[in-house]
């Protein structure tokens, strides 16, 4: 009795110890899984994605050290959209697979990519934590917005979007970092490419203005600044 017990006190602390979240590409995360900027972090609950696109996001599982679990992506409608999952280590990125079998405190990359022909509509996309026969959900609506991207393709390599952005508003030219293995900067930089493409059909002048960027400076530094412009773009027709 006195072992039962003991059993099913470990696994009930390893279950409260155990965190599921999800933020933004942009938010700053350490090795331990804490957000180190921006101190007030983006709630992603019901994230706009655009068509032809890929849209990312980070995901955090928080376990105690030796605390074994296994990862899942859930889908309603299944297969609504293309997901992509790699296991983050500093800048550096590996793919992996899913369910992904995981141990400790772990940060992951997900991408989401919406065909360029998908329904405009509302879909479930859930990180789902299995954990000693428990389960731990990460409620996801994802808004697939009628914005869709046009094909690429897209330079390799890496460069902030705030400094991609500005580059194009600015009309002057930024030299990327040499293309390499897959890593945080170069998929951001993917990313932002998709922005001046859904970018290119609006005002210049009107953008700056309306985000402050000015062509004598450097862009803001706040960790999710960007993501004001990207909602912007998101909701274009």
């Amino acid at each position: 009795m006195n072992y039962v017990c003991a059993a099913f006190l470990a696994m009930a602390v390893s279950l409260c110890a155990t965190e599921l979240r999800v933020y933004s590409e942009f938010a700053r995360i350490d090795a331990s899984g804490e957000v180190t900027a921006p101190a007030n972090p983006r709630e992603i609950l019901s994230p706009a994605i655009a068509r032809n696109a890929f849209t990312s996001f980070q995901v955090v599982v928080q376990a105690a050290k030796g605390a074994h679990y296994t990862l899942y992506v859930s889908q309603n409608p299944p297969d609504a959209v293309r997901v992509t999952v790699y296991r983050e280590a500093g800048d550096r990125l590996e793919q992996v697979a899913l369910p992904y079998q995981g141990e400790g405190t772990q940060v992951l990359w997900m991408d989401l990519w919406a065909e360029r022909g998908a329904p405009v509509r509302r879909i479930k996309v859930e990180p789902q934590l299995e954990i000693n026969n428990d389960w731990m959900v990460y409620p996801m609506e994802v808004r697939v917005m009628d914005a869709t991207a046009p094909d690429g393709p897209w330079l390799e390599g890496s460069a902030t979007p705030p400094e991609v952005m500005q580059s194009f508003l600015c009309g002057t030219q930024i030299e990327p970092a040499p293309a390499g293995a897959p890593s945080i900067a170069r998929l951001r930089f993917r990313n932002a490419q998709q922005d001046l493409a859904l970018a290119s059909r609006i005002s210049k002048d009107g953008l700056r203005a309306m985000f402050g960027i000015t062509c004598d400076a450097a862009p803001p530094g706040e960790a999710e600044w960007y993501l004001r412009i990207r909602d912007y773009l998101y909701r274009l027709r």
